[in-house]
């Protein structure tokens, strides 16, 4: 069997080791203790309910001991030297602060205005980007994106013809979370020339099929702007969405943050007890850009979050805001928890709130808002675990909703016998260049407990995963048997009488539901 610690980084580190870094930049390796994060992939945090990701605080007469108690509980949870926060009530922006020091071992102080890479965060900007082209007629929802990248070919079964724009925006494409290096090509091109290598990879699901979060969605949008503006991505992010929102502490340029002076450095955990630390020009990627590779402040971003919940400003339309912050695409999850045009939309109790984390090496953000509250709050880590858990503690303490209305959408255990079966799915691996094929079974031991287990039909490797339930059909993983959860995973059903699972949905890989039953792997963790 594959070494458990190799396996996670093969499975779920993009580019292998993280970012490549020369001796003579900013970035050191510092030994000692460091929490481990929950997935050293760049994007959101692993899907739970968000009630099961607040952190419970004592309410007090003051907001901002309040603010304070949440981001500094947070942070001391995941061994975060520094954090900033912005909290916006009724339109007004009532507290904006910084937290601990810019870096571990000495650092200035984290203030208002410092810096902090922002990671997926930046999809929904790119996806303004793209608002914005709708409303100039240069670009349709329903367009095919090979009408704007017409080089965009895929292997498989399923065509780049079925793709539509919508389909980038929601993360219903079918196309593969790749495996990516942190430093990559930063000229104005690197988006065209990024788009030829697509002809080497297969789509995992047909466009449409369902929500599964990947970056390249986004890494298209991003050519789609340049292609329907005639600008390249980044001047026009600057000129057009930063420039327009009163962003002034928003951008990609990383020499620009450097020479300013007031950034946090990053900080990710190395595996073996210490991390690393990152200035912000040690590593940059034009290709990956418009999925996560902006700069921001927490102020910008709550900002931001203000400016699409009152009607979009000079930026988008009031239709465009709209529909970015409105259930365009099912995740299957949970009721009333979906994706719009770069936005989570979910259930907060008797609530409705919109959010997106990011996470990338080194830092992470949460951008957490209710619109018709007019309340937004933005909370940026110098580590790569984010704290939703202080955003959620600060939103349930200004907005204070009702928590006898929570939803804990429990197990049928009756229902646990339609998972049960034979999977072929499609792995992402750091090692391989695209992804490869594997062998899954999933089954129910004695005592009502999900059992997962891959194999290669054309090597030694195989892997048992405990699959432990989070909420109707999505379940969640703790590969490393250390408390913390690193991926989750949904069965997704066709319907019908009988129902059956036609999908088992993760995101570095998708199963397909075999019929024809192969003979049994069982095997105990």
């Amino acid at each position: 069997m594959k070494p458990l610690s190799a396996f996670v980084m093969s499975l779920l580190v993009l580019g292998g080791a993280g970012p490549a870094v020369s001796s003579d930049t900013a970035a050191e390796t510092r030994q000692g203790p460091a929490s481990r994060v929950a997935t050293f992939v760049p994007g959101p945090p692993v899907w739970l309910p968000a009630e099961l990701r607040l952190i419970p605080v004592v309410k007090s007469t003051s907001l901002e001991d309040v603010v304070d108690q949440c981001v500094l509980d947070a942070m001391a949870a995941a061994d975060t030297p520094g954090a900033s926060v912005a909290v916006i009530v009724d339109g007004e922006l009532v507290v904006e602060k910084g937290y601990g020091v810019k870096r571990r071992g000495g650092g200035a102080a984290v203030n208002a205005q410092t810096q902090f890479r922002i990671g997926s965060v930046t999809k929904m900007l790119t996806a303004a980007a793209v608002m914005q082209q709708v409303e100039a007629g240069t670009v349709f929802l329903d367009d095919r994106v090979t009408r704007h990248v017409p080089e965009a070919e895929f292997l498989g079964q399923w065509p780049a013809q079925a793709m539509t724009v919508e389909h980038l925006l929601t993360h219903a494409t079918g196309i593969p979370d790749l495996i990516f290096n942190a430093n990559g090509a930063t000229g104005p091109d690197a988006l065209a020339d990024w788009a030829l290598s697509l002809n080497g990879v297969a789509l995992h699901a047909p466009p449409g099929a369902f929500w599964n979060y990947s970056n390249p969605n986004f890494n298209l949008a991003g050519l789609v702007v340049e292609r329907a503006s005639g600008i390249d991505y980044r001047s026009y992010m600057k000129t057009r969405v930063f420039g327009p929102a009163g962003m002034s502490r928003t951008t990609f340029d990383t020499t620009e943050v450097a020479d300013g002076g007031n950034f946090a450095y990053g900080h990710l955990p190395d595996g073996d007890g210490g991390e690393t630390i990152y200035a912000p020009d040690d590593y940059d990627n034009g290709v990956y850009a418009p999925a996560g590779y902006a700069f921001s402040t927490a102020g910008d971003l709550a900002r931001w979050a203000l400016l699409l919940s009152d009607g979009g400003g000079g930026v988008l339309s009031a239709e465009s805001a709209a529909a970015m912050q409105a259930i365009q695409q099912n995740m299957d999850t949970i009721p009333g928890n979906g994706y719009g045009y770069g936005i989570f939309v979910e259930p907060f109790y008797d609530l409705t709130l919109r959010q997106h984390g990011g996470n990338i090496w080194g830092w992470g953000t949460f951008l957490l808002w209710h619109p018709q509250r007019r309340f937004a709050v933005a909370v940026l880590a110098n580590t790569f675990q984010s704290l939703p858990g202080a955003a959620y503690c600060i939103a349930d303490a200004v907005l204070e909703p009702d928590h006898a209305a929570a939803q804990r959408y429990p197990l049928d255990p009756d229902r646990l016998e339609i998972f049960e079966g034979n999977y072929d799915l499609s792995l992402r691996s750091s090692s391989r260049p695209n992804l490869y094929p594997v062998s899954g079974e999933v089954w129910v031991e004695d005592g009502g407990r999900l059992l997962l287990h891959l194999w290669d039909p054309n090597s030694a490797w195989s892997q048992v995963w405990i699959l432990d339930h989070a909420a109707l059909d999505v379940f969640v993983v703790d590969i490393e048997g250390d408390g913390i959860y690193d991926l989750d995973l949904s069965f997704l059903t066709s319907g019908g009488t009988p129902e059956r699972v036609r999908w088992m949905r993760m995101r570095p890989a998708v199963g397909n539901s075999q019929v024809v039953p192969r003979e049994s792997r069982r095997v105990t963790p």
